[in-house]
């Protein structure tokens, strides 16, 4: 892994940790040390099958994979800043 690459999966961690932080759809996610963990497990293994070009890319490949080992149900659904734009 390049360190442009692991730069890349923290700042995704960054962005997916405040999203799911905030989301009034996720209250499940209190940002526990476990939880974090298991979203950087995650987003390594997304970012090690893709190669982004971005963490914004590898946020929005997360959403797209449809599931995460921290839900119980499949996770869908645009990001949070998409879902909370003015009309």
């Amino acid at each position: 892994m390049t360190p442009e690459l692991a730069a890349c999966v923290l700042e995704g961690l960054l962005l997916l940790h405040e999203e799911l932080s905030v989301d009034p759809q996720t209250p499940w996610y209190v940002g526990t040390p476990d939880q974090t963990q298991v979203l950087h497990d995650e987003l390594w293994i997304l970012a090690g099958e893709l190669s982004p070009r971005s963490s914004q890319a590898l946020v929005e490949a997360w959403y797209r994979a449809g599931r995460s080992s921290l839900l119980p149900v499949g996770c869908t659904g645009a990001l949070v800043s998409d879902r909370h734009l003015a009309a």
